[in-house]
């Protein structure tokens, strides 16, 4: 089988990028050249959650996520209605992340993420300071 090149990035990853203002698309393309890189439509709503109280930076960080989306560094991944009906668990990303792992490999630093991720062998890239790793 072929090496999948598409890549799924977890919201820790995209709040990583936009924190320490890294390119975490030129770390994978280091390793895998033809990377097409992937974002949850649902990660905006995540997004709304995590950073309710801080308005500014939420602005400050969807605004961001547009301009790279608009360049082309990533395509939105829109989860069909038939997945969120499966079940109430699927309205969590990590859970989405999961169900996706067959055809994606995952891109986060989620240390439970990648434990259950590893459960069901999937691949997984981990950001570091040297770079990106596939474990």
């Amino acid at each position: 089988m072929a090496r999948s090149n598409k890549i799924l990035i977890d919201t820790n990853i995209l709040m990583y990028m936009f924190d320490n203002k890294k390119d975490i698309f030129e770390a994978v393309t280091q390793i895998i050249p033809s990377a097409e890189f992937y974002v949850l439509d649902k990660v905006y709503g995540e997004i709304d959650k995590v950073l309710k109280d801080k308005p500014q930076r939420k602005r400050l960080f969807i605004n961001y996520l547009k301009k790279l989306e608009d360049k082309g560094k990533f395509k939105i991944l829109v989860v069909s209605t038939d997945i969120l009906n499966k079940g109430e668990k699927y309205n969590k990303i990590d859970n989405l992340l999961i169900y996706y792992c067959n055809n994606y490999i995952i891109y986060t630093n989620d240390k439970i993420l990648k434990d259950k991720l590893k459960l069901k062998r999937a691949k997984i890239i981990t950001l570091k300071t040297q770079g990106a790793i596939i474990e």
